[in-house]
């Protein structure tokens, strides 16, 4: 496994970990979650993973996650889905024979969704694990303290219970809110599987239910297990689905 950075329009490196050798005839571009990293034992676990498959791969870093060294003002969707279309470029160029395929976790789900809708994608199949179908609904600036954060400071901080959190500029609650998944139409063609925790507590699973019964996606829920997904049931799941949705 080879550690790059990734040229981004917004100036900085995009850190990243790809086992690329150049012949291979898939490639799963992998998206961690919010206030995760390309370090997360699930988006190395799908390194691995597409790896023993004899499949190129790709996971890197968000802006203001990981390795990142962009600012705080640099977090917002249009930044992530320009990072994301850079990271795919560059991934491509090197396995340019390879069907490009997209693995994404709660927001990395989230941000595979848009990316689909762009137009701009050079794939049409998807695979989300959690997937924040409804991030845009999640955080807001009406989420309490928010206004009154970005008013006194220019940012309002997350934390997520785990990690340094992260500082959220405006642009980043303005830019989720004009992005919903559900407002935006699948292309022709596209594929999506959805891998849900039945007790997911971050992702309502009926929000799942709601965009795979409205999109006419694939979704399997993992009975008794929360928004990780790191039950022995949910990663022998995780495996074996997009072992067949990747190959088949």
């Amino acid at each position: 496994m080879n550690t790059v950075y990734i040229p981004s329009d917004g100036g900085c490196g995009i850190p990243a970990d790809c086992t690329i050798r150049g012949d291979e005839k898939l490639l799963c571009v992998i998206m961690h979650g919010f206030a995760s990293s390309r370090k997360s034992s699930t988006a190395q676990l799908m390194l691995e993973h597409c790896a023993s498959l004899g499949a190129a791969a790709i996971a890197f870093d968000w802006p203001c996650h990981g390795d990142s060294v962009a600012p705080y003002t640099a977090l917002t969707v249009d930044r992530c889905q320009s990072d994301l279309r850079a990271v795919e470029r560059w991934a491509h160029e090197r396995a340019p024979q390879a069907e490009v395929v997209y693995f994404g976790s709660s927001f990395g789900g989230y941000n595979a969704l848009l990316h689909l809708c762009s137009g701009e994608s050079l794939g049409k199949r998807a695979f989300l694990r959690s997937g924040a179908v409804n991030m845009n609904e999640l955080l807001t600036l009406d989420t309490p303290g928010v206004r009154e954060a970005l008013a006194e400071r220019g940012f309002w901080h997350y934390d997520a219970g785990f990690g340094d959190g992260l500082d959220l500029c405006e642009a980043f609650f303005t830019t989720l809110t004009a992005n919903s998944p559900f407002a935006l139409e699948l292309p022709r063609g596209a594929e999506v599987w959805m891998l849900h925790g039945a007790e997911d507590t971050v992702i309502d699973p009926a929000a799942a239910q709601r965009y795979a019964a409205e999109k006419r996606c694939l979704l399997t829920l993992v009975p008794g297990t929360g928004h990780s997904i790191d039950s022995e049931q949910g990663i022998d799941a995780l495996l074996r689905l997009t072992k067949s949705f990747f190959f088949k």
